[in-house]
């Protein structure tokens, strides 16, 4: 997931031709946004998401820049803040459905998390940081989950579900 993230990250600062950036000045924006990674793998990234998107690599003169083509239609962002929402450590409580089992189980969330088992759902309960990467795996298992602990994350949660509700009734 944090893949994923990175590469919406890096779209979404490329500027759309004739202006440019370079990669160094890519990796000082993702870092404020709390992703640190190499100049090599932005590098690698850029390559990659070039295959896909139409991105141009003005190699003319060092460092290199990169935008998007004019002609590229609009490329609609989510809104990708800082990664780290709440700062400090926090008790994560989920209310899964079943189907999640598998899926938490073979992929966990956190080394240390713990699966209480209830009925037709599960507790997942693990401690780390609130994050945009947890956030958007929550939202991405839809009606699958509910944040029980923090509040925080739980309102966090509920302002982007009635925002999308807002938006599919023709209010956002």
């Amino acid at each position: 997931m944090q893949s994923v993230l990175r590469y919406l990250m890096l779209l979404q600062h490329i500027p759309r031709e004739p202006q440019k950036v370079d990669v160094q000045s890519l990796r000082k924006r993702l870092s404020e946004h709390g992703v640190d990674v190499s100049v090599r793998t932005i590098q690698r990234n850029l390559n990659e998401l070039s295959e896909v998107f139409p991105l141009i690599a003005d190699d003319r003169s060092k460092p290199f820049g990169w935008s998007l083509s004019k002609t590229a239609p609009h490329l609609p962002f989510p809104d990708l803040p800082d990664n780290t929402t709440h700062g400090s450590l926090a008790r994560i409580k989920l209310k899964c459905s079943n189907g999640m089992l598998n899926l938490v189980t073979n992929n966990p969330l956190h080394p240390e998390q713990h699966i209480e088992r209830n009925g037709l759902s599960f507790y997942l309960t693990f401690v780390q940081p609130v994050t945009k990467d947890l956030v958007a795996w929550i939202l991405s298992c839809g009606e699958h989950i509910e944040v029980v602990e923090p509040l925080s994350l739980r309102s966090e949660i509920e302002a982007h579900v009635s925002r999308m509700h807002a938006r599919y009734n023709g209010k956002g």
